[in-house]
Parts: C-alpha cells; sequence; structure tokens
C-alpha cells in the first residue's frame, strides 16, 4: 500500500497594499502597478508564499486608490488584522518631474513590510528609479524598458531577502519582462491592474496580443475572459496560440488543461482527452486531469478505464475530494457496496458538511441493509440541507423508514427487489 506523502509546509499569506505616492497623474500610477505586477511575479517565482492584493483580500476600494501620505502604523495594523496575513507590505513613491517637459524624472520607491505575528516593521532600502526621458511627452511614461526592469529585479531581491527567502536561481530579468513590446507590456499592464470590467480586460489584451502576437500572458489571459464569456471556440483558438509560443513546463501543463475544458464545453470529448493526455506529460501529479479524463471515459461508458483513472488520482493525492466521490459514485452504480461505502466515508471525512454525500452514503447503507447507520445519514443530509435535492432525497428515505428502527426498509419495493433494493438516487 502506498504511504501518504507528508503534507507541504502552510504558504505564507502576503497581502500588498497601494503604494502611496506624492503626486498623481496617469504615468505614475502605471508605475506603481509596474512594481506591484512585478513583485507578484517574483513572490511566485520564489514558492512558499500566497499573494494577494489587499483589494482582493479584503475587498471595497477601486484599485485607483491610494493613501496619501502613505498608511498609518495604525491603519497598517487593522489592515493586516483583517487580511489575517503573515506580512503586509506596502510602501511610498516620492516622485519628481521635470521642470519643462512635466514628464517624470525620478521616482524613489520605499516598501515596507509588516509582520504581524511580531508586530516589527521591516523596511528594505530605498530604490531610485532614474530611467525616464526628459524630452518626452508628459503624459507618457518614457523609461529605459531593460534599465527598469532591471531596477525592478533589485527591488524584487530586497523585498524578497527582507522576508528570509532566496531569489531562484531561474528567476532573472526575463521573468519580469515578459514580451519585448513596450506598447504591449503597457496594455497588459492595464488589463491585469486597473481595468474595472471584463470587458475593458479584454479590450486592453486584445492591444496587447495586437502589438505582440507572441505575448504568452496576453494571450492566456484573454483567453480565460473568452470562456467567462462562454466563447469557447475563441478560448481553445487563443490557448492553442499560447501553447505555440511557450516552452514553459508549467505553462504548458495549465495551458493544455484548459484547452481540455474548452474542448468539453465545445462537445468534443475525445479532442478533450487528447489535451488532458498532453497535460500529463508536464503535469503529471495533477490528479484533476486524471478525474477529467476518466469523465470522458464515462461518457463512452467505458467503466473499466474511468475507474483505473480514478485510482490513479488517488494514488497522486489521496485526499482529493473529486476522485475519492468519483470512484465511489463508479463502484455504486454496480453495486459493490463494500468499496463505495469506504470511499464514500472517506470522502465525509475530507468534506462533512457535504449533504449530498451524506445522502448517498445514507442510500448506499440502506442497500446493504445498514438501516440505522442510513437514517443517521439521512437525518445529517437533512438538517445540512433541507431544501435543496440532497435533503428532500433524504428526507423522503427517511419517511419510508418509517419512525422506528427496523421498520419499512424491509418491505418489498415496486421492482421486486426486496429489502436490498437500491434506492440510492443521488450522486
Amino acid at each position: 500500500m502506498d504511504s501518504q506523502q507528508p503534507d507541504p509546509p502552510p504558504q505564507r499569506k502576503l497581502v500588498f497594499a497601494p503604494l502611496g505616492a506624492d503626486m498623481f497623474g496617469d504615468d505614475i500610477l502605471l508605475f506603481e502597478h509596474g512594481i506591484l505586477f512585478a513583485l507578484e511575479t517574483a513572490v511566485e517565482a520564489a514558492g512558499g508564499f500566497a499573494y494577494a492584493d489587499v483589494h482582493d483580500a479584503l475587498g471595497g476600494t477601486d484599485k485607483k486608490d491610494r493613501p496619501v501620505p502613505p498608511l498609518t502604523e495604525s491603519e497598517v495594523y487593522a489592515l493586516a488584522a483583517r487580511a489575517q496575513c503573515d506580512a503586509l507590505v506596502d510602501g511610498m513613491l516620492s516622485c519628481e518631474r521635470d521642470a519643462e517637459t512635466g514628464a517624470l524624472s525620478h521616482v524613489t520607491v520605499s516598501l515596507r513590510v509588516f509582520a504581524p505575528a511580531t508586530g516589527e516593521f521591516f523596511a528594505p532600502d530605498s530604490l531610485t528609479f532614474a530611467a525616464f526621458d526628459p524630452a518626452a511627452r508628459p503624459e507618457v511614461l518614457a523609461l529605459d524598458y531593460d534599465l527598469w526592469i532591471a531596477l525592478q529585479y533589485r527591488l524584487c531581491a530586497a523585498l524578497l531577502d527582507t522576508l528570509g527567502a532566496n531569489v531562484p536561481w531561474r528567476f532573472t530579468t526575463d521573468a519580469l519582462q515578459p514580451t519585448p513590446s513596450w506598447p504591449a507590456y503597457v496594455a497588459f499592464l492595464k488589463g491585469k491592474r486597473l481595468a474595472r470590467t471584463p470587458e475593458t480586460k479584454l479590450g486592453y489584451y486584445e492591444q496587447a496580443v495586437g502589438q505582440d502576437p507572441d505575448f504568452f500572458l496576453a494571450l492566456y489571459n484573454s483567453a480565460m475572459l473568452y470562456k467567462t464569456q462562454t466563447d469557447y471556440a475563441m478560448t481553445r483558438k487563443r490557448l492553442g496560440r499560447a501553447a505555440a509560443v511557450t516552452s514553459d513546463p508549467a505553462d504548458l501543463g495549465d495551458v493544455y488543461f484548459e484547452l481540455g475544458l474548452a474542448s468539453i464545453y465545445l462537445g468534443d470529448p475525445k479532442t478533450a482527452r487528447n489535451f488532458w493526455e498532453k497535460a500529463l506529460e508536464y503535469a503529471p501529479d495533477n490528479p484533476a486531469l486524471y478525474v477529467n479524463m476518466a469523465g470522458t471515459y464515462e461518457q463512452e461508458e467505458n467503466w473499466n478505464e474511468a475507474i483505473r483513472l480514478n485510482e490513479q488520482a488517488l494514488e497522486k493525492a489521496p485526499d482529493y475530494h473529486k476522485a475519492v466521490v468519483s470512484l465511489g459514485r463508479l463502484h455504486a452504480m454496480f453495486g459493490r457496496l463494500e468499496r463505495a461505502i469506504p470511499l464514500y466515508e472517506r470522502a465525509l471525512a475530507l468534506q462533512p458538511d457535504d449533504a449530498l454525500r451524506r445522502s448517498v452514503l445514507g442510500g448506499c447503507y440502506l442497500a446493504d441493509g445498514r438501516d440505522e447507520d442510513a437514517r443517521a445519514q439521512f437525518k445529517a443530509a437533512v438538517g445540512l440541507d433541507p431544501d435543496g435535492d440532497p435533503g428532500k432525497y433524504a428526507a423522503q428515505e427517511l419517511e419510508k423508514l418509517g419512525p422506528k428502527p427496523g421498520g419499512s426498509g424491509e418491505e418489498e419495493g415496486e421492482g421486486g427487489e426486496g429489502p436490498k433494493k437500491k434506492r440510492w438516487g443521488l450522486f
């Protein structure tokens, strides 16, 4: 029997607040969000951290809002407590403009890290960005792209050092410059961090793809927005292009997974399975791939292959709830209660408040002659979801069982199957 792998250490939750600024302007706003995007990229590359924008963590105001002056210490304490994070990162932008053109000439970035566990503040050394073209039009942030990316890298390294994390060897300036095209980068940033609606986001991503047809992040993000709009044909087209322009195994695993989903939505399960088989080359330990592939075999009534794939999913992730439930359902379909019942019991151990699984387990117990165990599960299902289908089904079965132990459960049903009639109607 395979031993279960130890759980990975929990991720440290980092929450990033908007950066304060001593002056306003679209160029400063774009500069700020470029920095936050770089920091997000660095944190994800470092591993062991979960990145969250303070607006995503707490909800509330438009991302264009930022404090002036910077957050007070009491405000930081309050935000960190609400966000329930391991560290809250904020900072300040001190900006200067050229006297003649009004274009940005210098921006000094000062980051600050607050650790709620100790109540301490940490501040990496401030960095000054002086990579601007003073001859540019005032409304245009005209900086040296390569130099700005290099300075962003220094800022990311300083933050990771403050957090006690090493800069990953694969994390280079290339990771912070996802496209060689400055106009494509600007359009992508606006779509990712500034746009308020999905339609506006998609418009910016389309601009980015127009500027750089090989821009992976713009292709992938636009595909995901087409998915939310249920335009699955366009989703699959964009994902296909995204797969063609990247060689990163992690990216390819995600892209082929999504290509499979898009194909399912287009009613093409065989193509979906082909994509998921391709995804397994890059993400062989992803249990969702095995469960999804099993679903395509179920549509073809190839039950043995569906069972095999769900079993493989559990070999990769013994507590993957979807695989536990899917395998239990398949065994229950064929009356193999000795296999189905332990799986449903395991599913409930993972998600004890799942009314549907309690109803199904109750049905399995009933079919196995364990009336009192069935009664307990049905009562629990009614308590959890009295108005939903699981609760209604459970209530019907309780009524059939009657108030006394060992009552109507022994009566022969209409189908003449006797006391072992299969009553479960939900999976």
